[in-house]
């Protein structure tokens, strides 16, 4: 199994079409850094001794790179905005769009990699009982990473996990986008929804040149209608 995932992972590599270029770094995890407007990847190694990252990380960074070429950029790691803009403005976005590209990403795996990932699932969930036990509510990335995780248990083994409140209103944001269809559209349809969940503030894709980027704005004080534009916007198949 070990040969086959480092045969897999390299079809994957050599499959991507974008000038890839590896470097070695002090992050503790692979990362693949994407350059949108030049086409090509920057592919982050950490010293053997000191990477934390297994197989399937690594593949889920590619898978990142793969949809970014072959679906849209947003699909990259590293979020698309206009140069020289005051990057505090897009906190509020950062953690539903990490959360949303994932929820597309681990699809593609499950995709060339069901039991594996099954299981990755599975051994999680002890990460999700745990916040499930919390007394209060823990910062928003957790919050995100364990509605993701009972998400995919719904989504792909069918075992529905009780949970309210916060929890349930993002774990039923991801079940409302199915991650079969990656797209720009879709994508931005969850992020909102997810965004829904913690802030008034909603983000899009708007022109920059030849390129998206991001846009956070506040919409229309209006809550009931700008609830349900985001709630009726259409999946694109």
């Amino acid at each position: 199994m070990k040969k086959t995932m480092k045969s897999l992972i390299k079809k994957v590599f050599n499959d991507l079409n974008w000038p890839t270029l590896e470097r070695t770094s002090e992050l503790p995890v692979i990362r693949v850094i994407t350059d949108v407007r030049n086409r090509s990847h920057l592919i982050l190694m950490p010293e053997k001794q000191h990477n934390k990252s297994n197989d399937l990380d690594y593949l889920h960074e590619l898978g990142h790179a793969t949809l970014c070429e072959k679906v849209h950029p947003v699909f990259a790691t590293n979020g698309q905005f206009a140069p020289l803009v005051n990057k505090r403005q897009f906190l509020p976005l950062l953690p539903s769009l990490n959360a949303a590209s994932d929820w597309f990403v681990c699809h593609w795996q499950q995709e060339i990699l069901p039991a594996e990932m099954h299981k990755q699932i599975k051994d999680n969930m002890p990460v999700v009982e745990e916040v499930l036990g919390m007394p209060n509510l823990p910062p928003l990335d957790i919050i995100l990473d364990a509605s993701l995780l009972i998400a995919q248990a719904v989504h792909y083994l069918d075992e529905p996990i009780d949970c309210d409140g916060v929890l349930k209103n993002i774990v039923d944001a991801f079940l409302t986008v199915p991650p079969e269809r990656p797209s720009a559209e879709n994508c931005i349809i969850l992020v909102n929804r997810l965004m829904a969940a913690y802030t008034d503030q909603r983000a899009r894709l708007i022109p920059d040149g030849n390129f998206s980027v991001w846009d956070v704005y506040q919409p229309p004080e209006d809550n009931d209608v700008t609830e349900a534009t985001y709630s009726q916007q259409s999946i694109v198949s």
